[in-house]
């Protein structure tokens, strides 16, 4: 008889918890914002620049074009295809294929590419997608639609650089 009771007591506290956790619940349609989340600002979406970009052997310089980011890596990554010899061109931070010096390769000496979206990945990556042509044929990689790959900087989270690049046919 003791267990009995034992037992119906024990149902009992479990089905109050229950009642206690389910009430306590915040509903779905509630917002709960603290203090910390009212206070930051919502951050600007980057905006892809519009225009068409050309950069061949005689017009390419060492600073970029542009104010933002991403947009400058992949300024950089196109800059580096035509002339893998310019200081801005970073061995740890472009693809190695990028300094391939084989004779048979026909690397292009001049790129057009227009920026045509962005997605943002959950690995922390971002696809910068570009519609572009070049003389060479550089691997498929400068013709139509080209992907470059974005990865932020370890020691600053500011500076993005290319760590891959895909084209689609």
């Amino acid at each position: 008889m003791l267990k009995k009771i034992i037992v119906v007591i024990a149902m009992l506290a479990l089905i109050g918890l229950s009642v206690f956790l389910i009430r306590k619940t915040p509903n779905n349609n509630e917002v709960i914002v603290s203090s910390e989340d009212a206070q930051q600002q919502p951050v600007p979406e980057e905006v892809l620049p519009e225009q068409n970009f050309t950069w061949n052997t005689q017009n390419i310089t060492e600073d970029c074009s542009m104010d933002e980011a991403k947009p400058c890596a992949v300024e950089t990554a196109v800059k580096c295809t035509v002339r893998p010899d310019l200081k801005i061109c970073n061995k740890d931070k472009l693809p190695k294929f990028i300094f391939m010096t084989d004779p048979s390769i026909n690397r292009p000496t001049e790129v057009n590419y227009r920026f045509i979206g962005k997605k943002s990945l959950p690995n922390n990556t971002v696809e910068i997608y570009t519609e572009s042509d070049c003389n060479g044929t550089w691997f498929g990689l400068c013709q139509g639609t080209v992907i470059y790959v974005l990865s932020a900087d370890e020691k600053n989270s500011e500076n993005w650089f290319v760590r891959d690049i895909y084209a689609i046919e």
